[in-house]
């Protein structure tokens, strides 16, 4: 159903796959710990086989190769320029492989350009199997509840549930408001194609008119929260009733018991 339309970051998919019957709950705790344990390591094997699994993931889900492919290369000039970047600045103490014209390209360099490339692209693909699988509201209901105890530290954690719901919330709709004013400006005749350059100036050019309807946005968002009542730090009771079952458990469990197996034999 869903194998030719785009899936954006923050898009969920009502499909019926066992991880979106899965308790968001379920996914948080194990993916926490694979973000943990991607900072403390420095194995290009770990790091790709949670990126395997991820990937694999995302197929049981219902989304197809040609799909995932398609909605991963928004990414890939963010990935460009961290691997640009580590190319020119780091490994300056390591052997050098070529004598360019404006850098010289070393071992460390290019060791540190791959690695931080492939952690860049695992932490986007755990976001993306997050909201594909789970409704912005379920995503903010599951932080609510693991947040529970640190309501007695004062921390706001209901608030931060909302700023969460909204966050994600805005990602879809902040790229509709972008293709919309990109298609307004092809009918009234700008080229968007042409060099490299020309294009990223001229897309450039739409990110002021989108940040300013996003305000605007925001401010009515604000005024409806504002208007139905809602006042910050109250106690609140959720719409729906989620159960951290037998199956949560296990996969929670299973998941979270491999990532360490596979972080102490690869790191």
């Amino acid at each position: 159903m869903f194998q030719n339309s785009i899936v954006l970051l923050g898009q969920y998919r009502p499909l019926d796959s066992f991880l979106h019957r899965l308790d968001a709950r379920a996914k948080i705790l194990p993916i926490t710990l694979v973000l943990v344990l991607s900072l403390l390591t420095s194995s290009f094997l770990f790091n790709i086989a949670c990126l395997a699994a991820l990937l694999v993931s995302l197929l049981l889900s219902g989304i197809g190769t040609p799909t995932i492919i398609r909605n991963f290369k928004p990414i890939l000039l963010l990935v460009g320029i961290t691997a640009l970047y580590h190319l020119i600045f780091s490994g300056k103490n390591s052997p050098v492989l070529v004598d360019l014209y404006l850098f010289n390209l070393t071992e460390g360099g290019l060791r540190m350009a791959g690695f931080f490339s492939l952690r860049l692209i695992l932490f986007v693909s755990i976001a993306f199997l997050m909201t594909l699988t789970n409704s912005p509201s379920e995503l903010a209901d599951a932080f609510v509840k693991l947040g529970k105890p640190l309501e007695r530290l004062r921390v706001p954690v209901a608030d931060l549930g909302l700023i969460l719901f909204i966050a994600i919330r805005f990602i879809p709709i902040l790229y509709e408001e972008f293709t919309a004013i990109k298609n307004a400006q092809i009918m009234r005749g700008v080229s968007f194609t042409g060099p490299f350059l020309n294009r990223i100036r001229k897309t450039s050019a739409i990110t002021v008119p989108v940040f300013v309807a996003a305000i605007q946005r925001a401010d009515e968002l604000a005024m409806a929260i504002e208007a139905r009542g809602y006042r910050a730090g109250n106690r609140r009771t959720f719409y729906s009733r989620s159960k951290f079952e037998r199956q949560e458990w296990l996969f929670t469990l299973g998941v979270s018991a491999g990532l360490v197996g596979i972080f102490i034999l690869f790191r």
